[in-house]
């Protein structure tokens, strides 16, 4: 009588615990993400104030914000640059052995099914030494 008095527990149990499983694994695959892009975004920058350093050459003779903006594009592997604009806090070319710093306001985003919107803003910035 006791066998029969437990049948469709495992099942209830798994109906239970199933959706809690899914988001965890979901969870998971989304903060791996963000990490990633994370990453992605900061080696973006070390690219830009690299470029900075050594005067936007050899493309230009003068560094402006719109060269150090496409580069850092470029080096994001295709993710989205925003909310802020990379700008670089020093001009290399009147201040040699300075550090130059490129950075911006980036918005990560973060959805996990089921919960609400865990994405952050946080200030994305490489610096390398003017040459």
């Amino acid at each position: 009588m006791k066998v029969r008095e437990e049948e469709g527990a495992v099942a209830v149990e798994f109906a239970l615990l199933a959706p809690i499983l899914v988001v965890i694994l979901f969870a998971i695959i989304a903060f791996g993400i963000a990490l990633t892009r994370t990453v992605a975004y900061v080696s973006a920058a070390r690219e830009g104030a690299r470029y900075a350093s050594v005067h936007c050459r050899p493309e230009a003779t003068a560094c402006t914000s719109d060269l150090i903006v496409d580069r850092v594009t470029r080096a994001a592997n295709g993710y989205p640059i925003g909310p802020g604009i990379p700008a670089a806090d020093v001009d290399c070319s009147v201040a040699p052995g300075e550090l130059v710093t490129v950075s911006w306001d980036q918005e990560v985003p973060v959805q996990i099914p089921l919960l609400p919107d865990l994405s952050w803003t946080s200030t994305i910035a490489g610096t390398f030494r003017c040459e």
